[in-house]
């Protein structure tokens, strides 16, 4: 019965099924347009309403009779309906491409699928071709070739990544713009039901409404724009991703064939070499006995071949270096990527916390391969002079005919017969056409090895770029990682258990074995090392001895000198050295000895961790010492140096060990007990630093007590409570991260912190240092002031002395002024010095701070191997600015200062000179600052230098002036025509030069007045300089005596009162001259020589009184101009004169 159903069912459907599919047939809808056609209607209707925009901007633009606010609303409503259509075009567009994307992408990603499995197959199957049948000469032409082809693919193959990265991002992206459609639109609805309810002309109504429908369209076809993306996003990373694997195995490929063709390439010079090699060999056996000539080019052949041996084997090396840095590249790259996905997608865990501090660790940074890049660079320079020398040779071997002669001309006698010359010609023309070859083959082996030594050094350059972007990777995230278990109530059960594993005497035993093991297995190591300690021990008492009689000496103010200051240092080095070696030396032999148990070279490591610490604990120790280095050379107070003595003895008893112990389980062979002994030591070490930063910076007991009582209204003095909660906290603070569990983090900022505080003690000595050669100087200076006015006095004494002096050369130097500008530019020193030791010590861990740097201000286009890109301009960038700005303005105001101290004593320096190397300087780091400044802030000349030529050409016609004196200023600096101290005249000015500034010269008259002169005026005019090279001055005084007189006897008392005056100088010789007959004297001049300007009026004013008293003595008169008066009558006087009368009188 049911196989009777089954049957009778099967042939009614049977039946029916074709009349089902006929209906439907019939039955179906017309066919609605594809997706893609309605698209280009949209795009054309958009395109009609674009052009019925555009018109109606037209009509309205023409109309006269519409108010002009009006009428410029409607036109910015309609120019914004025309933009929003125009990107609505755009965006039409982009969804036409999409939807074609998501036809085609479906076969792309079959095709790409299908020759990625041919790829595959092809790379599996390939079998090694056989470059033998090639000319060497195409062979290494098809090698440049498939490189270049290889680098094109990796930057293929950088491209795509950078695109998949950027794919990745772009859902998010989606989503985000998505959202602000949506909201943009919600907001438009409203506009539109706000603009109903206005009062506004029909034409602004249609205008604006226009606006807000072409808005709400173009957000429209966003949407769908961002959906079809949306639905595209997968087939396209799909596919790139496709791609991508597609050229990493072409990629592949490319990389063995090029590897295989170098490596066949290499065989083949090397069989050539060594055939050319033997026969080079068998060809000197030949010609033993030869002449000269003849055995002289054949070891040029050898030396050639060696050559070549050595270049192929360099060149093999450095090939192989490059693909191992090539395979380095590709692993970090993978790690690098690896990282950023675990970090992103699971976040950052303990395990892999340590396993990427391990990986920090062994990154390629700059300064590790900074050996290599040298090397490298030197090989290249090498390469380069010897291709320059075989360029040469081949030069001269391109014509062996002209050859052979020059060479038997310099090694042939011409006594030898034609026979004999014959047969050295031939045997040489053989010789030499085996030295071209060598020649030309060494030319092109070395073109290949610079080649080779290109690409090793870029490859390098690129590993050592990706490690740098690594390491400021893991930097920014690793500080935040914790790397060990929080601390809990197992922790002292754990510390025992540790304690007792630390105390188990087999690892005691076992380390004193290797450590005789290690003194068997470099015996010489070890005596070198105990004749040093013990030499160290046996003269200490003799360093001892030199240091107090050193001390002794420095007492004494006459006795001391600065060089004492670093003898004294280095005894105290080598005092604290041999304990310093006790621990070095059994560290380092147990390092040495790679059989040693894993305990043994812990406690090494342990060792040699703990030996900086006491070397510089030790150090200060006995630097501090009472009445010693400190006290006596740089006059310490006793309160100072007690404190930090009595700190430093306690606190090297607590630092060494807890060293010991955090040292002994850095490499993590112990993790366990890292967890408890290790960071137990740092906690320890940390508390006792705390405890030594309470003593050191408390503000009523610390290091800083005298200078706060001596500065109460310092910003310094009001912030120190701040500095001390500074100090005690950040070692607390530490010991919270180890508490916490970030243990590695801990172990990071307390080493920052240790180097820091060394930093503090070493400048602090530096600072002193420099004081203590700024008090030496100051003696110096003192010295010479006291020379320098005894001077003065003798020759205010001696008047009558031939010497003469420059009055630059007798100014007094002003010490108070030079001491305070020097401590000041000493102490910016010392900040700066801070400043950057700080930056240096945590730029490592700067990273995760980094939010300065994240403050983008602006961005400028930089070019970074040759090509432009956007470098943004931060926070950062600003402060090191200012940094800039500041030491420039301390430099420049205390410069001064220092060119006194350094030149003092050592070279001679008049004011003049001092003055204009003073503001030369001044200027030329003023520019330079300026220039790190702009650059600092994104500036390049490319940028602003047709703005610089224009604002020069500009300021050249408006400032013509302006610019003329400072180039004068300028050149006055330079040659040095009138320094400060000349006494000069130009035009009707004379002066004392007092200032010379950049645009103007300041000149103090007789009368005690500043009168400001341009530049320009010293240059152009007339100048006369008193004293540029010689301050003596001739004065001539003209005397006339009355007629009548006794001449000679005027002479005679005119030599006489030269003579007698102490101001006039014996050398030039004084001279006096009888010059004429005047209408009622006789007239006389007498020319007399000064020491300096200022002696010119009171040696006039002497001289006139002493003639005059002999004048008056030997009765000869001085002239007065006599007139005679003739009065003739006229007719003036004949004529009557009538009074107030009338009546004549």
């Amino acid at each position: 019965m049911n196989v009777v159903a089954r049957w009778v069912v099967g042939f009614l459907l049977f039946l029916f099924l074709p009349t089902c599919s006929l209906f439907a047939q019939v039955a179906k809808p017309a066919v609605k347009p594809t997706n893609q056609t309605a698209q280009t209607e949209h795009a054309e209707q958009t395109e009609a309403s674009l052009t019925i925009i555009r018109d109606k901007i037209e009509v309205i633009s023409k109309k006269a009779n519409l108010e002009e606010t009006l009428k410029q609303r409607i036109l910015n409503a309609y120019h914004a309906t025309e933009t929003n259509l125009e990107e609505q075009l755009i965006l039409e567009q982009q969804i036409q491409i999409i939807q074609s994307q998501l036809k085609n992408l479906p076969i792309e990603t079959k095709q790409l699928e299908k020759r990625i499995h041919e790829t595959e197959k092809q790379f599996k199957t390939e079998l090694e071709e056989n470059f033998s049948l090639d000319p060497s000469g195409n062979l290494e032409q098809r090698l440049v070739i498939e490189k270049s082809n290889l680098n094109e693919l990796k930057s293929s193959i950088n491209r795509l990544e950078v695109q998949i990265d950027e794919q990745l991002k772009r859902p998010q992206q989606i989503r985000e713009q998505i959202a602000e459609a949506k909201t943009t639109q919600a907001n438009i609805q409203q506009e539109q039901v706000a603009l109903s309810k206005l009062v506004l002309s029909k034409q602004e109504i249609n205008a604006r409404q226009a606006q807000l429908d072409s808005r709400a369209n173009k957000l429209t076809v966003t949407l769908n724009k961002l959906e079809l993306e949306n639905i595209a996003y997968p087939l396209s990373l799909d596919a790139k991703k496709l791609e991508l694997q597609l050229l990493n195995l072409q990629s592949k490929q490319l990389s063995n064939l090029v590897k295989q063709i170098d490596d066949f390439l290499i065989e083949q010079r090397q069989r050539e070499i060594e055939k050319e090699q033997a026969i080079l060999i068998q060809a000197q056996r030949e010609t033993a006995g030869k002449h000269p000539v003849i055995q002289k080019t054949a070891r040029k052949n050898i030396r050639y071949n060696q050559l070549l041996q050595e270049i192929n084997k360099k060149l093999e090396q450095y090939l192989d270096q490059k693909n191992r840095i090539d395979a380095r590249y590709k692993q970090l790259e993978k790690d690098f990527q690896s990282a950023e996905q675990k970090i992103n997608l699971a976040g950052l865990s303990p395990s892999l916390g340590n396993l990427l501090r391990e990986q920090r660790r062994n990154l390629p940074l700059t300064k590790n391969s900074q050996h290599l890049f040298d090397n490298i660079q030197e090989e290249i320079a090498l390469a380069s002079l010897e291709q320059f020398q075989l360029d040469e040779e081949k030069r001269v071997l391109v014509d062996i005919d002209q050859a052979i002669p020059a060479r038997m001309a310099s090694y042939v006698s011409n006594h030898l017969d034609a026979a004999e010359k014959l047969k050295v010609s031939d045997e040489l023309r053989t010789l030499l056409n085996n030295e071209r070859e060598l020649v030309l083959k060494l030319v092109s082996v070395y073109s290949t090895y610079s080649r080779a030594l290109d690409d090793v050094n870029y490859s390098l350059q690129q590993l050592v770029e990706l490690g740098e972007k690594f390491n400021h990777y893991l930097n920014e995230r690793l500080l935040w990682v914790p790397s060990a278990p929080v601390i809990d109530k197992h922790y002292v059960l754990e510390i025992i258990e540790s304690i007792l594993w630390l105390s188990n005497p087999s690892h005691w035993h076992q380390l004193v074995t290797d450590i005789k093991d290690s003194i068997s297995v470099s015996p010489l190591l070890a005596f070198l090392g105990f004749i040093l300690i013990s030499s160290q021990l046996w003269f200490k008492q003799t360093i001892n001895t030199h240091l107090k009689k050193l001390l002794e000496k420095a007492n004494k103010p006459y006795a001391d000198r600065f060089e004492f200051t670093f003898y004294g240092l280095g005894y105290i080095f080598l005092l604290v050295l041999p304990l310093f070696m006790l621990l070095v030396w059994p560290g380092w032999l147990l390092l040495l000895n790679t059989q040693a148990a894993d305990f043994s070279h812990a406690v090494a490591d342990g060792m040699l961790m703990a030996a900086i610490p006491f070397l510089i604990i030790q150090f200060f120790y006995r630097l501090f010492r009472p009445g010693g280095f400190v006290q006596t050379l740089f006059g310490w107070q006793e309160h100072s140096i007690q404190l930090l003595r009595g700190q430093l003895q306690w606190i090297r008893l607590v630092i060494v060990p807890t060293m010991f112990l955090i040292g002994m389980f850095a490499d993590g062979t112990y993790s366990e007990h890292s967890y408890t002994l290790g960071r137990t030591a740092l906690i320890i070490a940390l508390l006792a630093l705390a405890y030594l930063f309470h003593r050191f910076a408390h503000p009523l007991t610390g290091l800083g007590k005298d200078f706060y009582q001596e500065n109460p209204n310092s910003w310094i003095y009001r912030l120190r409570y701040i500095w001390y909660a500074i100090l005690v906290l950040a070692p607390l603070i530490i010991i919270g991260f180890a508490i916490a569990g970030y243990y590695q983090s801990a172990l990071e900022l307390q080493h920052k912190l240790v180097i820091l505080l060394r930093l503090i003690f070493f400048t602090v000595l530096l600072h002193e240092i420099g004081l203590r050669w700024l008090v030496l100087a100051n003696r110096q200076l003192a010295l010479q002031n006291a020379r320098q006015k005894r001077k003065l006095q003798e020759q205010a004494e001696t008047k009558t002395g031939t010497s003469t002096i420059n009055p630059e050369e007798e100014l007094l130097l002003d010490i108070p002024k030079i001491n305070e500008q020097s401590e000041k530019l000493l102490g910016a020193m010392t900040i700066a010095i801070l400043v950057m030791g700080c930056w240096l010590v945590l730029r490592d861990i700067m990273p995760a701070f980094s939010i300065f740097d994240q403050v983008v201000l602006w961005q400028h286009i930089a070019v970074i191997e040759g090509q432009e890109t956007l470098q943004p301009i931060t926070l950062v960038n600003v402060f090191f600015c200012l940094l800039y700005l500041v030491l420039t303005l301390i430099f420049v105001n205390n410069f001064p200062s220092l060119i006194d101290l350094f030149f003092v004593g050592r070279y001679s320096m008049t004011s003049g000179s001092r003055y204009a190397f003073i503001h030369l300087t001044r200027y030329a780091v003023i520019t330079i600052t300026f220039i790190a400044v702009v650059n600092e802030l994104g500036g390049r000349w490319s940028e602003v230098q047709w703005l610089v030529a224009a604002i020069s050409v500009g300021l050249g016609f408006g400032l013509q002036e302006i610019f003329a004196n400072m180039v004068s200023g300028i050149i006055l600096l330079f040659e040095r025509p009138i320094r400060v101290g000349d006494t000069v005249t130009v035009g009707d000015v004379t002066g004392k030069v007092s200032r010379i500034q950049i645009r103007a010269t300041t000149l103090t008259d007789w009368d005690q007045r500043e009168l400001v002169v341009p530049n320009k005026i010293f240059i152009t005019d007339k100048l006369i300089n008193w004293t540029l090279t010689d301050p003596v001055t001739r004065v001539v005084i003209p005397v006339r005596i009355a007629y009548g007189s006794d001449e000679e006897l005027a002479l005679r008392i005119f030599k006489q009162v030269i003579e007698e005056s102490p101001l006039v100088l014996e050398d030039p010789e004084p001279s006096v001259f009888f010059i004429g007959f005047g209408e009622s004297s006789l007239d006389f001049t007498l020319r007399v020589f000064v020491r300096d300007m200022d002696d010119r009026l009171p040696v006039i004013d002497d001289i006139h009184r002493r003639i005059r008293r002999a004048f008056k003595a030997n009765n000869i008169k001085i002239p007065f101009p006599q007139r005679d008066l003739n009065i003739r009558p006229s007719e003036f006087y004949n004529t009557p004169i009538l009074n107030q009368s009338g009546r004549i009188d």
